[in-house]
């Protein structure tokens, strides 16, 4: 929790710091206009101060590069607010998803599950967490029925809508088509309403007219999003969500789906998801699934050891994912 409390407060520090270097070249601009230079003058005046203070900060190893291109004006830092929301499911008999007595194995191999019982409700929010290749997207394609267990039963309400958004979420979106012509196609949306809904959930209003196949992994990511809220599920399954995402819009993930009233599944090795949801945690070993009592700091440490992996303490690469 400290490190991303720590990564966070960084992150606002440094966009503090850049505004304020913006507002100081922008007053120091203001003022050359007021003592006779043109605007052309303040500018490359601005620009040479900007150079100078870059190579003084350029150290010698990097005075030794190649040399950097012109030093461009500094832009202030646009204000990027992303806010995600699901709406709310009609109400459903309970269970409404379930694996019942579920054994199942993949051809000529040793079963990955024996005898699993496992069921979830519209107030449910259950985070699975298991290491790499112990069956975890094998789990939940036996519960929403892609897979046929060799035993047992999966059961889920007839009226059950699921919406899944996962890392590949992007890649079964339609190439030559844009953003906004997807969800208009789909849900017969009006145009504006479509980019709306693109825009809600952070997709940079350029890119609503730009191909699928032009846009970036997290670019798509937004686009899957936006489509699985135009689905309004009862239940929401998400496998691995924060791949794709920046750290804005991991916040805005988790407290949309604090607010949903629907059901919610995460697969996640993200701690911050996990820890910002409150969500039960069911961990997947020795070929069944069992819920943790407590809450995640009590049972971290014990996670850890018996699962013998790291859950990812978030780092500098979180925002790498494009904001676009």
């Amino acid at each position: 929790k400290g490190n991303y409390s720590m990564f966070k407060k960084m992150h606002l520090q440094k966009r503090k710091e850049m505004i304020k270097e913006y507002e100081k070249q922008e007053k120091r601009m203001k003022e050359m206009k007021s003592s006779g230079s043109s605007k052309k003058q303040a500018e490359k005046k601005t620009k040479e101060a900007l150079t100078r203070k870059q190579e003084k900060n350029r150290s010698k190893f990097q005075k030794n590069e190649e040399e950097t291109g012109p030093t461009e004006l500094l832009t202030r830092p646009k204000e990027y607010i992303v806010k995600f929301s699901f709406p709310d499911p009609p109400p459903l008999q309970p269970p409404i998803l379930g694996l019942y007595g579920v054994t199942f194995a993949y051809k000529d191999q040793k079963p990955l599950f024996v005898d699993v019982d496992f069921g979830i409700d519209l107030s449910s929010r259950v985070a699975i967490v298991g290491p790499n290749g112990v069956g975890k997207s094998t789990f939940l394609k036996l519960l929403v029925g892609e897979l046929t267990p060799q035993k047992g039963d999966a059961r889920r309400n007839h009226r059950l809508k699921i919406g899944r958004f996962d890392q590949h979420s992007g890649e079964h979106l339609t190439a030559e088509e844009t953003p906004a012509e997807y969800l208009i196609r789909l849900f017969d949306l009006q145009y504006e309403k479509a980019r709306k809904a693109l825009g809600t959930f952070g997709l940079a209003s350029h890119a609503h007219t730009i191909k699928m196949k032009d846009l970036s992994g997290g670019q798509k990511a937004r686009v899957a999003l936006a489509e699985l809220c135009n689905m309004s599920p009862d239940v929401v399954i998400l496998d691995e969500p924060t791949n794709n995402l920046d750290i804005e819009s991991i916040d805005a993930l988790a407290e949309a789906i604090n607010e949903y009233k629907g059901g919610v599944i995460i697969v996640s090795h993200d701690e911050r998801l996990i820890r910002d949801t409150n969500c039960t945690l069911w961990v997947i070993e020795q070929q069944n699934i069992n819920e943790i009592g407590g809450d995640f700091d009590d049972y971290r440490t014990e996670l850890l050891e018996s699962l013998g992996e790291v859950i990812n303490s978030p780092s500098i690469a979180a925002n790498a994912a494009v904001q676009q």
